[in-house]
């Protein structure tokens, strides 16, 4: 019931920690809101289709200068650069094999497929488009069309042990946040 980019922990907005924490190994960071935003150097976007989760990866890509963009969600607290470390060599490796990788995204052990604390390419940004156009607003159905390079649980399970926390987990009710601030 409230603006996600505004959630803290213990005082500490959760999207100010990401983006110092991300700041430390990328040169951009994109913030997709549709509320105003200021931070330092950061960039804001806004959706210009659609709208959710699938709108902001495609307005991030749209201004990325790199090649591909990391993506999380601003209600997702924990972040390890060893895992974003070991999905930029898992890329590095795929892209000699397969040159037209277009995400780069976990398989969890119940096999859901991560859409966030991932990679996307810009070149995936066409498909994106086209899917949004067609009021087509969930991820996962497109993510499947894109072909993702898939990391195993198993082959990430080393750094998602070592951060000690869920990666992926997220905010989505009052009580999730609870569950954070009450440790």
């Amino acid at each position: 019931g409230r603006d996600k980019k505004e959630l803290e922990i213990n005082g500490v907005r959760i999207i100010d920690t990401l983006i110092n924490i991300l700041g430390a190994v990328f040169d951009e960071i994109i913030v997709s809101s549709n509320t105003p935003f200021k931070r330092g150097n950061v960039i804001t976007v806004k959706d210009t289709i659609g709208g959710g989760p699938l709108s902001g990866i495609y307005a991030g890509l749209t201004v990325c200068k790199s090649d591909f963009l990391y993506v999380i969600a601003c209600d997702m607290p924990f972040i390890s650069l060893e895992y974003i470390n070991f999905l930029k060599n898992k890329i590095t490796r795929s892209l000699e094999n397969t040159p037209n990788t277009t995400t780069c995204v976990m398989r969890r052990a119940d096999s859901f497929l991560e859409p966030f604390n991932s990679f996307w390419r810009k070149s995936a940004s066409a498909q994106i488009y086209n899917a949004l156009q067609n009021n087509q607003y969930k991820i996962l159905p497109l993510l499947k069309q894109l072909a993702p390079l898939e990391i195993t649980y198993n082959e990430a399970a080393p750094y998602l042990a070592s951060a000690g926390v869920d990666l992926f987990y997220n905010i989505n009710y009052r009580e999730d946040l609870e569950k954070l601030t009450a440790n």
